[in-house]
């Protein structure tokens, strides 16, 4: 059993610290969602009651485990937060792609945290909320920042998160399944979010036409990471894994994308300001597209995405995306670098 604290307002952090919570760990969530105490919730379909312990219910003499979500939220705000009560053995980083890993591995160096002890986490762990968890993802790509991880914080780190597949942090980094799956949708129905039509994300704002955006996104991303000595895995073969029993075979990527249990009641935000649109494209594609350009890799869908996105978002994200492209290329393996 771990002591787990997890910084987040998301949705899927309260699904999150409940799941785990009801596999016996001793959890505290850091949140404005959910206040320590004992929650009835919908377990994959059956009721469970999970509790929620404050920070300093927590005990000091079992392993130790902060968790931060950077899906559209501050990773240095939510380190300092999980670093001030007690200094963990695992700290773990859910999603947030790029920006991510550069934002967290400088977080570490500042604040004096050994950057080994740092997974960062390519994706949600679980699909849900507070109110019940539907499906849990499998084989979600994980990596360590630093490169002197020791075999007991990777025995933690697979005994906290059984569901991860454990590669090097700068494929996760470039494997971003939310900013895949959330941009195309939020550019090609434009017009219903600035209507605020009653869609549903995954389904009605899903077609043929958002996945021809997808993966056209994705063999960007595919060149870029063959351009870095990264043999990155296509989109469609990650989501059949991350998916597990809700994966459909011999289906189309919409078929798959529109069925799913655990998306149907995700609706198409109103706004371009949502992480849908905003942060994905800060945290991943702009950064993705500058990295490109510092190699010499054409881009080009990328390049009309990130153009269209930030006229819809009204912002210039080139200036910021520059600098963590570079910073991010200082995290790669040196050798790797001066092999191109």
């Amino acid at each position: 059993m771990a002591n787990i604290l997890i910084r987040s307002d998301e949705a899927n952090a309260a699904a999150t610290a409940l799941t785990l919570a009801v596999r016996e760990h001793r959890v505290s969530l850091l949140t404005n969602t959910l206040a320590p105490g004992r929650y009835d919730f919908n377990y994959f379909g059956a009721q469970r009651r999970a509790v929620l312990h404050s920070p300093e219910e927590l005990d000091p003499s079992s392993a130790r485990v902060g968790v931060v979500f950077a899906e559209g939220e501050s990773v240095e705000a939510g380190m300092f937060s999980v670093l001030e009560f007690r200094k963990p053995d695992l700290l773990a980083v859910i999603g947030g792609g790029i920006s991510a890993a550069v934002e967290a591995s400088e977080t570490a160096q500042r604040l004096g945290f050994d950057a080994s002890n740092i997974l960062l986490i390519g994706a949600f762990l679980v699909g849900g909320d507070a109110s019940g968890v539907t499906a849990e993802k499998e084989d979600v790509l994980a990596g360590f920042l630093g490169h002197e991880t020791t075999q007991a914080v990777r025995a933690l780190a697979v005994a906290t998160f059984p569901n991860l597949a454990l590669t090097d942090a700068s494929s996760v980094a470039l494997s971003s399944v939310n900013a895949l799956f959330h941009v195309p949708p939020m550019i090609l129905n434009a017009m219903s979010v600035e209507r605020g039509d009653d869609i549903r994300f995954y389904v009605e704002g899903f077609g043929d036409a958002v996945c021809k955006l997808l993966l056209e996104l994705d063999a960007d991303r595919l060149r870029l990471g063959a351009a870095l000595g990264r043999s990155l895995t296509p989109i469609e073969e990650i989501n059949d894994i991350y998916s597990g029993p809700e994966a459909l075979p011999d289906h189309t990527l919409r078929e798959k994308t529109n069925t799913p249990i655990s998306t149907q009641a995700v609706k198409l935000p109103s706004s371009f300001q949502h992480r849908f649109l905003a942060h994905e494209l800060r945290s991943f594609f702009a950064p993705m597209l500058e990295l490109g350009d510092i190699l010499g890799v054409d881009l080009p869908t990328t390049r009309a995405v990130v153009r269209i996105g930030e006229i819809l978002i009204s912002s210039d994200v080139h200036q910021e995306a520059t600098s963590v492209a570079q910073r991010f290329l200082r995290l790669i393996d040196a050798s790797l670098l001066l092999a191109r």
